[in-house]
């Protein structure tokens, strides 16, 4: 293989990765080690960790750090906790520094900036590969969080598993039950219970009540309910004195295309029957409660208005 094609695998390795490219990598594609560190130093590749590299134009974000991180260490290396969580797609905010764990039997790395730690926990099916790195699934992942996560982020982050169809609280209860007694277990554990249908949807219909009361909004008790020809609507909170509603979306939400087309029959059932309705879910309420808490004073504004 000349040495064009070599550098050609390289970067489609690197691109298979997400980014990032272990040095020991490209020496085994059979590039010269003085090589490929004058490449690296001429082209101005990123250095993340000792003994990987990111090609110009590839953005080192925190996924890609995770991923980095990794290959710093080696091929026994797991990406976990929050950082796992990211790669999957159920976590937003990346700690600080990427988490990873490795076998007891493997030595801790020497490296700067990775949050790394020793296992004797770890079963085979706690892992699969996500762009050639180990990566925790969600149940070892939020396993290996919870020391350092709180329960309401736990339950929050088993919230959006379930909702995406990446997780089932079921399952992370029963890895998190058959688990060693590690920190965070117990915290877990109650997230899960927080997290079955009933009991998520319920505290999301009351954590968008306190905050919403909190910055003066005032509430029928129970909700009104609302008559439409041939069905009677229940929603989950209406402000006193106005035709305006909040309808939570708990994990069922739009879970199929059934319960999508009776969303929109219920949705335009509020419209005919005069009533203005604002939906709001766990990412909303964690992501972007301003915005949301502008629209409901806008529609406040409009009903106000129309009476």
């Amino acid at each position: 293989m000349g040495t064009g094609r070599r550098w050609k695998a390289a970067f489609d390795l690197a691109a298979a990765q997400g980014g990032p490219v272990a040095l020991r990598q490209l020496v085994a594609l059979g590039i010269p080690r003085s090589t490929v560190q004058d490449r690296i130093t001429g082209e101005g590749w990123t250095r993340p960790f000792r003994g990987v590299a990111v090609p110009p134009g590839v953005a080192v974000d925190p996924a890609t750090r995770a991923r980095a991180a990794a290959l710093a260490i080696g091929p026994h290396a797991v990406v976990t906790g929050g950082s796992a969580l990211l790669l999957h797609g159920v976590a937003d905010r990346p700690p600080l520094r990427p988490q990873i764990i490795v076998p007891w039997e493997h030595r801790r790395p020497r490296l700067t900036g990775l949050d790394v730690a020793r296992t004797t926990t770890l079963l085979p099916d706690d892992t699969g590969h996500d762009a050639g790195v180990q990566v925790a699934n969600v149940c070892r992942a939020l396993l290996d969080a919870a020391a350092r996560s709180s329960t309401d982020r736990l339950r929050n982050w088993l919230v959006d598993a379930r909702q995406r169809h990446i997780a089932d609280p079921a399952d992370v209860l029963s890895r998190a039950r058959a688990a060693a007694p590690v920190p965070g277990r117990g915290r877990l554990i109650e997230a899960c219970r927080l997290a079955d249908d009933s009991a998520a949807d319920s505290a999301l219909v009351t954590e968008v009540e306190r905050r919403l009361r909190a910055i003066g909004f005032r509430f029928d008790v129970p909700a009104q309910t609302v008559e439409v020809p041939g069905r009677t609507l229940h929603p989950d909170l209406t402000l006193r004195g106005l035709a305006v509603a909040i309808e939570v979306d708990g994990f069922g939400a739009h879970a199929s295309r059934r319960s999508l087309d009776l969303d929109q029959r219920k949705h335009n059932a509020y419209a005919l029957a005069g009533w203005i309705v604002l939906r709001i879910g766990w990412n909303r309420l964690r992501d972007d409660w301003d915005g949301f808490v502008a629209e409901l004073r806008q529609s406040v504004a409009q009903a106000s208005t129309a009476a």
